[in-house]
């Protein structure tokens, strides 16, 4: 395979993993809370430790397969032109907000140790603490994050031939960047609602465009430059 068409299933099997690892993580779908209710939160990781570690290491695995895969397609793209730097600096900076996003899993463990081992004079407020340090890095890393891949798959479609491709990607970076202004702004809400619904719908646009542009990837659809 070419290394766009490697690239194409690292994207693929990367998000499969890392979604597997976000669902399975205790106060998603396990014994789950509201995402403000840290102290909750903090709960449901103590009692399921073994799930916690696990969802911890399937979601930055899986994250790492999504990174070599983005940095394929970003060497792989030669454009000289605005499309070029759309679809290597989105992708750029979408690569170094996955790494943030994996390595401050490392807060899971932490938390979960912190309270195992009954380290610091009070575990549970730094385990809160911790958790609460992660959540708000993640409330900036995600929107950055839609936003460089909506660039970048902007720029990406001149690369695809028209049709049901292209339109996808196009469609798909307009809701990426979309989501990334309304989750900015819904940042400061108290109620996780709508932010998880928000989140939802991107996820099923972005499940979406991965399987079409992995297609198009492994079918060598996709074309380096314009010229």
């Amino acid at each position: 395979m070419s290394a766009i068409q490697r690239g194409g299933v690292y994207i693929l099997f990367g998000g499969v993993v890392s979604a597997i690892g976000r669902g399975i993580k205790p106060g998603v779908l396990v014994d789950r809370v509201d995402w403000n209710d840290i102290d909750g939160l903090v709960d449901a990781m103590a009692d399921n430790e073994v799930l916690t570690h696990t969802s911890a290491v399937l979601y930055a695995f899986g994250l790492m397969f999504v990174l070599t895969g983005l940095n394929s397609v970003r060497n792989f793209v030669t454009d000289q032109g605005l499309v070029g730097d759309m679809v290597r600096g989105g992708t750029l900076l979408g690569m170094i907000s996955l790494f943030i996003v994996g390595v401050i899993e490392g807060f899971d463990h932490m938390a979960v140790r912190v309270l195992d081992d009954g380290i610091g004079g009070n575990p549970g407020e730094l385990a809160v603490a911790m958790q609460s340090v992660k959540l708000g890095i993640v409330l900036i890393a995600w929107p950055i994050l839609y936003a460089s891949i909506g660039v970048a798959g902007l720029g990406g479609t001149r690369l695809l031939p028209g049709g049901l491709h292209r339109s996808v990607q196009g469609i798909a970076s307009l809701v990426m960047l979309a989501t990334a202004v309304v989750l900015l702004m819904a940042a400061s809400l108290e109620s996780n609602d709508f932010w998880g619904a928000v989140q939802t719908i991107t996820a099923i646009v972005l499940a979406l465009w991965i399987i079409a542009l992995s297609h198009a990837s492994y079918k060598g659809m996709v074309s380096a430059s314009t010229s």
